[in-house]
């Protein structure tokens, strides 16, 4: 681990962090080729990341989309009631699916680092079998405990009958996630997308549609959902069969050091999981204990908008775990750290711009899923506040996991979740929905700044510079406008409008205060590739 850097905030916005690599380039101290090595490699970092994040942003929004109108068909064509029961025993299997998956992220470090095929397929098929592996016993765990569950929340038949179509789905559901991480290791961006963006999402919906029109059963949609899965994992795992010639196999030269390698570095990250999944995903429990079903749609509805502001974020993780890991392994530490500011600010602009209509617009946004629903309208700005808080960080977590800390982003982990629990029941138990909306607020916003912390003291990385003030500053006229649209404009008219000319506000702005020489060669290389090469 790397000694904390001291370096300030505002030297590094004024130099756009140029200093030197590593070790091997302090003897050249700031030699112009030494310079340039590092503008080389933080340009081609920065371009790889940027391609991932420019094709996966438009298939992750469509995939949002199709998210949300999926929970729209099921909230419209079903009571409050019936969808908060499927809600809920989706995110109890989700929990569980989560904490298997904790097993997984070793695929994106040493995928880009495999020295052969042979490597990279052991890779694979060894993840593969002990994801899967994991799924299916915690998949007969939750389908042995559905009834005990059922009867101890008082929820009924029903609830047991959707968490066991759930539990028998859960190792198809890990197989679609097993695929696309290792999609990602091997920079697929396309077929990642392909998969996981458009391909599940829009089964997903046509499921849903099914499911109301058709055959009036949530229990039809639990089926198409597991199925639609299941079937998208395996046309991506044929796809890199036939195109990438993977070959699954448990047998390699060295295969022995490789599981013990594979395991010694997830085995924290999947125990970390449970700490990390209890924060994601431990609402849904408690709500099962003290609150409604309505209460379980209703958050669940609320964490599906909220994560509407983490496209950009979600964009930009696609590929930065490979080009991360690849930077720390040949020890580019400058150019490492150049990478998180430029990318954590291109998260905050574009995610200031999506969190100010959201929460402005609450009230209209809720109405999309039924009236029940707008009634809650108040609570939505702190889902959003929530996300907002995350995403300014930008990819603290990945970068903890990629710089090898995945022990120090395990301590960390736990000590949210020993937070978590002694806040969360009290505030739930007390004030009911409002608490436990305020523990997710007060969770997602200190664990970040505490990952932030933890990696500036291990690594010397740190996201933010002064050039991180200017979408906050650009944002207050968007609000102004937003505002002044929706109370002077009838109907759907005020949101439209007041996002679109919000929009153009806030970038005019940006425009004003500037852009850096990175942000702009970064837009030029990026136009002349699409231009030229197409996506």
């Amino acid at each position: 681990m790397a000694p904390a850097a001291d370096q300030s905030i505002a030297a590094g916005a004024e130099r756009d962090e140029t200093a030197t690599d590593g070790p091997e380039s302090a003897a050249a101290g700031d030699a112009p080729d030494a310079d340039e090595a590092v503008e080389a490699r933080l340009a081609d970092a920065l371009e790889r990341v940027a391609h991932g994040a420019t094709v996966s942003i438009p298939s992750i929004l469509l995939e949002r989309g199709l998210s949300v109108a999926f929970t729209a068909v099921l909230t419209n064509g079903f009571s409050a009631n019936a969808y908060g029961l499927f809600a809920l025993a989706r995110r109890l299997q989700r929990f569980l699916l989560n904490v298997a998956l904790g097993f997984r992220s070793g695929l994106s470090r040493f995928l880009p680092n495999a020295e052969s095929s042979e490597e990279r397929d052991a890779l694979v098929t060894f993840a593969s079998v002990l994801l899967f592996a994991v799924a299916s016993v915690f998949g007969v765990l939750l389908y042995v405990t559905a009834p005990t569950i059922a009867d101890l929340t008082g929820r009924g038949a029903d609830f047991r009958g959707l968490l066991r179509l759930f539990a028998l789905g859960l190792p198809a559901s890990v197989w679609l996630f097993t695929v696309s991480e290792a999609l990602r290791g091997l920079e697929e961006v396309v077929p990642l997308n392909l998969a996981l963006r458009i391909g599940f999402p829009a089964g997903q919906l046509l499921v849903a549609v099914a499911g109301v029109v058709v055959f009036d059963d949530l229990a039809v949609v639990a089926v198409g959902v597991v199925g639609v899965m299941a079937l998208t994992g395996t046309v991506a795992a044929a796809w890199l069969v036939t195109e990438r010639g993977l070959r699954f196999r448990l047998r390699s030269p060295g295969e022995e050091v490789l599981w013990r390698r594979y395991l010694s570095y997830t085995l924290p990250l999947f125990v970390g999981g449970i700490a990390t999944t209890i924060q994601r995903l431990g609402f849904y429990p408690l709500i099962v204990v003290f609150l409604s079903n309505v209460a379980g749609g209703v958050f669940a509805i609320g964490v599906l908008l909220g994560s509407l502001v983490r496209l950009p974020l979600m964009g930009i993780n696609q590929f930065i775990p490979p080009v991360a890991a690849a930077l720390n392994e040949e020890g580019h530490r400058e150019s490492l750290s150049r990478l998180y500011h430029v990318t954590s600010r291109l998260v905050l602009v574009a995610v200031t711009g999506l969190s100010v209509p959201v929460i402005v617009y609450r009230e209209s946004v809720l109405a999309l899923f039924g009236p029940t629903y707008v009634q809650y309208a108040p609570l939505l700005p702190w889902f959003v506040l929530a996300q907002f808080g995350a995403c300014a960080a930008g990819s603290v977590g990945i970068l903890l996991a990629m710089t090898d800390n995945q022990r120090a982003l395990l301590a960390v982990n736990v000590f949210i979740t020993a937070f978590l629990t002694v806040t969360a029941i009290p505030l739930t138990s007390a004030y009911g929905l409002e608490g436990l909306v305020a523990s997710y607020f007060l969770m997602l916003t200190i664990n970040n700044g505490l990952e932030v912390a933890v990696l500036y003291r291990l690594e010397g990385l740190q996201p933010f510079t002064t050039l991180h003030a200017k979408p906050l500053v650009a944002a207050v006229p968007f609000v102004a406008v937003a505002v002044v649209a929706g109370a002077t404009l009838p109907g759907w008219t005020g949101p439209v409008l007041g996002t679109v000319l919000g929009l153009a506000v806030y970038g005019l702005v940006l425009g004003r205060l500037g852009f850096t020489a990175v942000e702009r060669r970064l837009a030029e290389t990026l136009a002349e590739r699409y231009r030229v090469r197409g996506w």
